[in-house]
């Protein structure tokens, strides 16, 4: 059963499980015109990478980029940030394999053979201001196999309650390895929108067991980081959902990683160490 009206799958104020803080350091979308901060090249997103990780994350979320900033799969760029990471910290690397331009399928998962250790998998479809942003049940069957085959821990990305009840079965026929993780995402436009009803009711809808980390977009993710530390779950900051830290002043990745741990602290929540969050996450079992 998935959706229990009235009740907190985890709702725990004082929840004793290790909070794991991603920090979604690029994205597919800022521009250095946007901010100076995003990292395109991957010896900028190996710098903040690097960054956020001494600032208390556990999970970094990368995006290939063309020179020129644009949205790219590209294996070589993969390549050289997750090597350029490893070498400096033991940070957990996610790839993305998200796209708001057609791309084949294959091609957006054709870095698993560099073995990552989680790749993101978004679970439906949305009507973005760029475009669709289309995922089809195929493809999401055949990325979360892929990823299964190569010992790749799938992150759920659901931007509607639709997609978390897609995600569910699949979870149910076997296709994604325990403890599923979930990540909520709100304020996308042409998403769900963010409002504590809709971040309550989501989150109640997740299986029973399963794993949630949560995105706000743009000014709500600050009050989503808030509310998903007190309800016990994990939190995902950082400029490719967020590029200010306040009204009118720009961020870092390292800032808004530095602000989720102050959060965390201030709610008695321990942060977790990425080998801390390999265990929670089941990741190398």
């Amino acid at each position: 059963m998935i959706c229990k009206q009235g009740h907190l799958n985890r709702g725990n104020m004082m929840s004793k499980q290790k909070m794991i803080v991603t920090a979604a350091v690029n994205g597919s979308v800022p521009t250095k015109e946007d901010t100076p901060h995003v990292p395109i090249t991957p010896e900028e997103v190996v710098q903040d990478a690097v960054q956020c990780w001494e600032a208390g994350a556990s999970v970094v979320h990368i995006h290939a980029r063309r020179e020129d900033g644009g949205q790219s799969h590209d294996r070589e760029y993969f390549r050289r940030c997750l090597e350029g990471i490893s070498d400096e910290c033991d940070i957990i690397v996610q790839f993305s394999t998200g796209a708001r331009k057609p791309v084949p399928a294959e091609t957006r998962i054709q870095s698993i053979d560099l073995h990552p250790e989680m790749m993101s998998v978004n679970c439906g479809c949305c009507n973005f201001p760029q475009g669709p942003f289309i995922n089809s049940m195929q493809d999401i069957e055949y990325w979360l196999t892929e990823m299964k085959k190569s010992g790749v821990k799938p992150e759920l990305e659901c931007f509607d309650l639709s997609h978390v009840y897609a995600a569910a079965e699949l979870y149910d026929r076997g296709l994604i390895p325990d403890p599923p993780l979930f990540n909520l995402i709100f304020g996308a436009k042409g998403a769900l929108p963010f409002t504590p009803q809709n971040f309550i009711h989501m989150h109640e809808c997740v299986p029973e067991g399963a794993l949630i980390n949560v995105i706000g977009v743009g000014r709500h993710q600050l009050p989503v980081t808030v509310m998903s530390t007190v309800l016990g779950n994990n939190v995902r900051v950082g400029l490719e959902d967020n590029i200010f830290y306040s009204y009118g002043v720009k961020a870092t990745n390292r800032q808004l990683v530095e602000r989720a741990v102050r959060i965390a602290e201030e709610c008695q929540r321990e942060v977790a160490a990425p080998d801390e969050a390999r265990v929670i996450l089941g990741i190398g079992n």
